[in-house]
């Protein structure tokens, strides 16, 4: 994978690091094949309070770190948990709103959280992520034809996410996880397209607001 990236220019966010020897086997890896490209570790939900892996990952700067929510926990632990990479070393953290664990978030997967998009940036200065897959972690359509997981991508996206972490698949029904809320790669330019359009909706609010601050009283 790592080869193939390399080829094609693309930057890698490796699968979830559940031990620290699997920090040693990417290293070693990438090693071997002459470093061909750039590679994030991830911390899955699951991980989030895996305070000695926390520390582990931290105590190396070679890689940045994705780092999801936890999914039964608050944000104020959530956040806490970026601390324990800090303190070791790394601050170099994206963090990323993942859904929170609850049943008041059906018919969904998790209950869809990135109205905390600006709450994460205005607490920290961590980039933040949205992943809308495993938010909604269906491919059911909305009324107006729309995917629920696009919706939920401009709702991130348009709250000021930095990046957006979503699945795509060839053939969502082979997967061997995630088929269900996977996207199919027919609809990736559109959805690109969906996201620039929300982005730019997201600078001209800035400026919409940027425009009552300067005109307001001091």
């Amino acid at each position: 994978m790592f080869e193939k990236a390399g080829k094609h220019g693309i930057k890698v966010i490796a699968m979830e690091i559940t031990h620290e020897s699997h920090i040693e086997e990417i290293d070693h890896c990438l090693e071997q094949l002459g470093r061909p490209t750039g590679v994030m570790l991830q911390v899955g939900t699951r991980n989030t309070q895996n305070f000695e892996l926390l520390k582990a990952i931290g105590r190396q700067s070679t890689y940045p770190v994705l780092l999801k929510r936890g999914f039964g926990i608050t944000l104020n632990e959530s956040l806490n948990a970026a601390e324990y990479l800090a303190s070791e070393g790394n601050a170099n953290v994206i963090f990323c709103l993942r859904g929170m664990k609850t049943e008041a978030g059906q018919p969904h997967r998790n209950m869809v959280d990135f109205a905390h998009v600006p709450a994460v940036k205005r607490l920290t200065r961590m980039p933040v992520c949205v992943d809308p897959s495993h938010s909604v972690g269906s491919r059911e359509r909305a009324p107006d034809g729309v995917l629920d997981v696009m919706h939920a991508t401009a709702q991130g996206v348009i709250a000021g996410a930095n990046m957006v972490l979503v699945d795509f698949h060839p053939k969502p029904e082979k997967a061997l996880v995630d088929g269900p809320q996977a996207l199919l790669m027919r609809e990736l330019p559109a959805y690109l397209e969906d996201i620039q359009l929300c982005h730019d909706t997201w600078k001209q609010r800035q400026q919409i607001y940027n425009r009552l601050k300067e005109s307001s009283p001091e």
